[in-house]
Parts: C-alpha cells; sequence; structure tokens
C-alpha cells in the first residue's frame, strides 16, 4: 500500500523497524533548457523533496538504496544518466549517494534501448493502422519488460529493514513487493509542477489541432447581394 506523506501522520519508528521501506517519488522530464517559471518551480520541488526524505530518514531510518529509472549502471555511468535526465533532482541524489546510499543499476538496458527506439518510431508518425498496430505493441512489451526488472531490483537488493528511494514517473506500472512498505513523497509544491506541464500539453495539443484544421471558406457578401438584386 501507497501512502501519501501529506496525508499521514509522522511515522512511528517502532512500527517500521523490521520492514523493508520504499520512497516513491515523481520525477518529471523536461527540455534541458526549461522555461525559467518552470525551473523554479523544479527547484522548489526538490528542495521540498530533500526536506522532506530528511524528515522521514529521522522516523525509518537513512536511505540505504537509490532506485532511479533509465540508470542501468551502478558506477559513474549511472550517475551521469541521473545528472542528464534529472539535472533539478540530481545534486541531491548525488548526496545521498556520497552518504549513505547505494545507487543500484535498476533498469534492463535492452528493454530500455527498445523503448527507446519504439518511442522514435511513435514520434515520427505513422500512417499504417498494421505497423501503428505493431509499434505500440512492441513499445508496450518493453515496458512491461522494464517495470518487471525494476520491481524484481528492488526485491533482490532491498533487506529487512532498510529503505530505498525509487524515483520514477509518477505514472508508472512498477508491482511493489508484498512486503514492502511504500510512502509516497508528495511536497506542497508537486501539484503546481503538475498543473504547469498539463496546461503547456493542452495548449500544444489545441495549437496542433488549430494548425491541422482547415479555414471555412465563406462565400463574398458583395457577390451574394449582386446576385440577389439581378
Amino acid at each position: 500500500m501507497t501512502q501519501r506523506l501529506t496525508q499521514m501522520p509522522k511515522p512511528d519508528a517502532g512500527q517500521y523497524k523490521s520492514k523493508r521501506k520504499l520512497l516513491f517519488v515523481p520525477t518529471f522530464y523536461t527540455a534541458p533548457n526549461p522555461p525559467e517559471e518552470l525551473a523554479q518551480l523544479l527547484r522548489t520541488y526538490w528542495s521540498e523533496v530533500r526536506e522532506q526524505i530528511s524528515n522521514l530518514e529521522r522516523s525509518l531510518g537513512q536511505v540505504k538504496h537509490i532506485y532511479h529509472e533509465s540508470v542501468f549502471s551502478d558506477d559513474d555511468t549511472g550517475m551521469q544518466i541521473v545528472s542528464t535526465i534529472n539535472p533539478h533532482g540530481s545534486s541531491f541524489i548525488e548526496t545521498l549517494c556520497r552518504s549513505t546510499a547505494r545507487l543500484e543499476a535498476v533498469e534492463d538496458r535492452n528493454a530500455l534501448e527498445e523503448g527507446t527506439d519504439w518511442q522514435r518510431c511513435i514520434a515520427s508518425g505513422l500512417v499504417s493502422e498494421k505497423v501503428r498496430k505493431l509499434v505500440f505493441e512492441g513499445y508496450d512489451e518493453a515496458l512491461k519488460k522494464r517495470y518487471e526488472h525494476i520491481s524484481k531490483t528492488i526485491d533482490e537488493t532491498l533487506i529487512e529493514s532498510e529503505v530505498g528511494a525509487l524515483f520514477i514517473v509518477e505514472h508508472h506500472q512498477v508491482t511493489f513487493p508484498k512486503d514492502v512498505q511504500v510512502f509516497y513523497v508528495a511536497p506542497r509544491s508537486l501539484d503546481a509542477v503538475r498543473r504547469w506541464i498539463e496546461t503547456q500539453i493542452r495548449t500544444s495539443m489545441e495549437q496542433a489541432q488549430a494548425v491541422e484544421k482547415p479555414p471555412i471558406e465563406e462565400a463574398p457578401a458583395a457577390a451574394e447581394q449582386e446576385e440577389t438584386t439581378e
């Protein structure tokens, strides 16, 4: 069961002492140089994430494992991936790894790269219904493999009484082991970031639809009047 931190009392250390604990932190992927408004929202978001996790560590114990989406290597390459795809949260994650936590290779590299290739196909635009179906089926299968591997890695590396932190997009499909207590880290600024991104997506879709929709041609009013007079 996942518990949202903004809707639950402060965790009691004794209650969770022997259990495996996992902090789920939603991540957001943006362009390398996002608009300043979004950049400020993300800076606030990650500052609040840092504060909430620090408070949780006092009750649950220090974070021992970092699981970050798209990371298939547990060495410097893994941290470089984090810095690239999550620049606003990477400094905090790196601090955790320099302290008590270990960055885990949580992804199956082959499934990750396969999914990325399918995404490129989808983004290129697909005309044929047959090809579209094939591509989406391939993408869904790769995504399923990824999430299964993430779940398996968490189960194999997070031992009794330990605390881990999973950084992944909010609408993921990872199935957590039943004996792992999951805490949903949701700072106050989470909704603001969500709203900003959703508004931009909606605006872009509306603009795209406006371009695709041909203008309605109206008959010249003057010409109609002349024909009526005759």
